[in-house]
């Protein structure tokens, strides 16, 4: 991959302290020639956020919106990524970005940092940072490097169980909200691009990511629908708790969407599940995600258009309260509670009116008179719809093989390989044709 979507456009202004040299990314910053050995934790952190915005809506973005067919590949490798046929270089520069670059390694010594100064509050929010990070890496990779990485003394970290990563990262929240609560030390401050440290507002994240990570493993143990629906009950519930890629209209701090349909313009095209579904839905929030085509049709989203996709200063969501309702809807529904189920998933639905201005009565009137199997394909409908572009709408699939779309031939993907530059690094890393083709939390194929 080699589009100038990747980190060093975005970081330009952004990263103060990035760690962008080319030794082994599992190693400790101290190998890198060119890190900054006394960078302060405010340092670190800004690194750290502008990676989680990097993760968020760069290459696994784009990769998991062509597979659920909210975009649609149609030129050069994503022509070839949009009939499922992937690499090692396809998220190379995303399964590096977890280690380095405002990464694993930076995370430690910015947590590090802010317990040394007695900073428990920032502390917890540098928890939540990574606890997003590796549990959306074990979402898509499976086995990780993990408890044995960014150590001085592991040159070659082994991969964790895909299980006990998650087992690690719930832990590590559990971490981050007990911090929180302590009000101990001052926070980030305006540093925090978020939420200027709000502990509050920190915690209901942390719950939802809980409550996601949760239910990733609901396809394997149906128990997970409860601990997801207590998280979720005490998780992200407005608008204003919602977790964004920030972004301005400065070239250096672009929407990374925005970058790459300016500089590979034709090589994504509108989704040919999505654009149909919203259309004869009537769906309000089609002129936000998408622009009428010349031609006809639909096409990515103009960015001359204003504040949403398409926008160079669109702020991405990644965690929000409509995901976090429509967690609570799925999780009510196989406990066998369909009022429950309908009542958070209209609450989902308030929180895209609230977050578009836009009057989602007609979805809303679709829930209400469904029941049965026909109400949980509706909730889930209006998650895939609420949720686009997120890398959270493909884990919803390979769970719930909803919505009902029809795949490529061959069969969707249920993983990313690990990083080419991994691979040749660290011999616990397997080659791409012995490698899985699930994970332990997806056994079962859609198609």
């Amino acid at each position: 991959m080699n589009t100038t979507t990747h980190r060093g456009r975005v970081l330009a202004t952004l990263l103060t302290a990035a760690l962008l040299g080319g030794c082994d990314f599992i190693s400790p910053t101290e190998t890198n020639p060119n890190a900054v050995p006394t960078a302060s934790v405010d340092q670190l952190f800004t690194g750290i956020q502008v990676n989680s915005f990097f993760l968020s809506e760069g290459q696994m973005s784009r990769i998991s919106s062509l597979w659920t067919q909210q975009m649609a590949g149609t030129d050069r490798q994503f022509a070839i990524i949009d009939g499922y046929v992937i690499d090692e270089e396809s998220a190379d520069d995303e399964f590096e970005a977890i280690y380095t670059g405002g990464g694993l390694i930076d995370l430690k010594e910015a947590i590090a940092q802010a317990e040394d100064g007695g900073r428990r509050a920032y502390a917890g929010i540098l928890k939540v940072h990574q606890a997003f990070m590796f549990g959306m890496a074990a979402s898509v990779f499976g086995d990780i490097p993990y408890s044995e990485a960014a150590n001085a003394e592991i040159a070659e970290p082994a991969l964790d169980e895909q299980a006990d990563v998650y087992a690690s990262v719930q832990s590590l929240l559990d971490e981050a909200i007990g911090d929180l609560a302590s009000g101990q030390g001052t926070g980030p401050g305006s540093v925090d691009l978020n939420f200027g440290g709000d502990p509050a507002k920190w915690t209901a994240v942390a719950r939802t990511l809980k409550a996601r990570y949760h239910l990733h493993w609901a396809e394997v143990n149906s128990s997970a629908y409860q601990s997801a629906l207590a998280e979720a009950q005490q998780g992200v519930m407005t608008v204003d708790e919602n977790w964004k890629a920030i972004h301005s209209t400065s070239a250096t701090e672009n929407n990374l969407w925005y970058q790459f349909m300016r500089d590979r313009s034709g090589y994504i095209s509108a989704g040919d599940y999505l654009v149909p579904k919203m259309v004869a839905d009537g769906d309000p929030r089609l002129p936000l995600y998408y622009s009428e085509a010349s031609g006809g049709g639909y096409a990515p989203r103009d960015s001359e258009l204003g504040t949403a996709y398409g926008a160079s200063d669109f702020d991405f969501p990644i965690v929000t309260c409509s995901e976090n309702a429509f967690i609570m809807a799925e999780a009510h529904f196989h406990l066998g509670n369909e009022g429950s189920a309908r009542s958070a998933a209209l609450a989902g639905l308030a929180c895209q009116e609230a977050t578009w201005g836009v009057d989602l009565s007609a979805q809303a009137a679709v829930l209400e008179a469904a029941t049965g199997d026909a109400l949980f394909e509706a909730i889930m409908g209006e998650k895939y719809t609420a949720l686009f572009l997120n890398l959270e709408a493909w884990n919803d699939y390979k769970r719930t093989c909803l919505p009902a779309i029809t795949e490529r031939p061959g069969g969707m993907p249920a993983r990313l390989y690990y990083g080419q530059q991994e691979r040749q690094s660290n011999q616990n890393i397997p080659e791409a044709g012995q490698q899985p083709l699930r994970n332990d939390n997806d056994p079962n194929p859609c198609g």
